[in-house]
């Protein structure tokens, strides 16, 4: 039995990321899919809880008629340690066969590690519009967003008042991150 690896931190998980679950599910027997700095919730850059987070994908996989026994959904606590991060990630999830991502620091992380992983880059999808940076500076401008969503995390989020969140988060911190040089218009 083959399983497949994805991380991110999905705030929010966006149809890139489903994209994805789609391809490891074509590869892989099971879909493992780590939810990162799971302990960090109410920040711009990470406003949801590890919770909502878990609704959202398990919503948008139900949506999708995805076999939910083929999928386990893991939240990881971030390591002040990124050299032990891989033995930390490894410790909290099932074995995994392939790990898929594109993430330069997550490849540089892996290089470092003792034992080999297979890797496989993704198939990006929109890479440019779906991410969840540019879905939240979406948000925070009233732009369109909502097609790089899948329609049960737009629901989720309005039931949970995500949307106003991560507006006020915005508003009171500001681009404290650093994250987001690349709107000129937003100060």
């Amino acid at each position: 039995m083959k399983s497949g690896l994805m991380m991110g931190r999905f705030q929010p998980f966006h149809n890139g990321h489903l994209n994805l679950a789609h391809q490891i599910l074509e590869d892989c027997d099971e879909l493992i899919i780590a939810i990162g700095s799971s302990q960090f919730n109410y920040t711009f850059s990470n406003p949801f809880t590890a919770g909502e987070r878990i609704h959202l994908i398990h919503n948008s996989l139900i949506e999708e008629k995805i076999d939910l026994k083929r999928v386990y959904i893991i939240p990881i606590l971030n390591l002040e340690n990124n050299s032990i991060w891989i033995q930390h990630l490894r410790s909290m999830v099932p074995k995994f066969n392939y790990i898929y991502t594109g993430n330069k620091f997550v490849l540089e992380l892996l290089s470092g590690s003792p034992q080999p992983f297979d890797i496989r880059p993704p198939k990006f999808y929109d890479e440019v519009n779906c991410s969840g940076t540019n879905i939240r500076m979406n948000i925070v401008m009233n732009k369109e967003w909502k097609d790089l969503v899948p329609n049960a995390v737009y629901a989720i989020l309005s039931e949970i008042n995500g949307i106003k969140r991560i507006k006020v988060l915005f508003e009171t911190q500001g681009n404290a991150s650093g994250e987001i040089k690349q709107y000129p218009d937003i100060k």
